[in-house]
Order: C-alpha cells, then structure tokens, then sequence
C-alpha cells in the first residue's frame, strides 16, 4: 500500500470520528437541555407548525391536555417553521412531533404524527403523572 493511500485512509478515518463525535454531543445537547429553565415538573413537548393540518388538528387536543395537567404536567408547542433553532436540539424528523421529558429533563417517550388527547393522557398516566383535572 503506497504512502498516500494510508495518508488518505488515515484522514477519511478521522474525519469520520470527528463526525461521530460530533453527532454524540448533538444527542446529549438534546437531552441535557430538555428541561425548560425554572420548571421543575415533567415536560410534554410538541413540535409543530400553525401551517400543517395534523398539526393543526393537535391544538385543542394539547389545550385541554393543558388544562388537565395544571400545575402536574407543563405542555409545550414550538413552532418549527417560525423557531428553527428551538426545535434543533431536538433531532425531530417529521411533525408533529411529541416528547415527553420527566423533571430532569430526560426524554422519556417520543411519537411522531397526530396523537390524541386520550393517547397522550395514557401516556403520561403510564408514567405516572394523575391529571390535576377530571377527565372527560
């Protein structure tokens, strides 16, 4: 093998380290930030946009989600089209794109696509967040 076939196999081999390392800090930034500043209670995010249907159709089931887990649960949206750097840490591939993160900011639970209330609910339930309001 010549010399400048090692020196190349040699830098392609860095380069692919330095990729891989890079994309491990990428997925720590994205679970060690998780949690919003000041919050101490457990997250559920969804990343969206006002311009997609599915989306859209998220809106009432997230506001009544709201409601039911005051003071329990906080529930975020991010609009992804208006706050692309918001949303980047979160590594999302399509929207919506539901998160849930417990108190310390570790993500727990990830969907993407329309989720409805009931399916979020029973989610939270399943790790045991009881709504602070009745459910329907």
């Amino acid at each position: 093998m010549s010399k400048i076939t090692r020196l190349v196999i040699i830098i392609f081999v860095c380069i692919l380290a330095v990729a891989a390392i890079l994309v491990g800090k990428n997925q720590e930034s994205a679970n060690t930030n998780a949690s919003p500043a000041g919050s101490n209670l457990p997250r559920l995010l969804d990343l969206g946009s006002h311009t997609c249907t599915s989306c859209r159709m998220m809106v009432p089931e997230l506001d009544a989600l709201s409601e039911e887990y005051e003071g329990v649960v906080d529930v975020e949206f991010i609009d992804v089209n208006e706050n692309p750097n918001a949303a980047e840490p979160y590594l999302i591939r399509l929207i919506p794109t539901q998160i849930i993160f417990d108190a310390d900011g570790n993500e727990l639970f990830r969907h993407e696509g329309y989720m409805s209330r009931e399916d979020m609910a029973a989610k939270l339930l399943e790790f045991g967040y009881i709504p602070s309001q009745p459910q329907d």
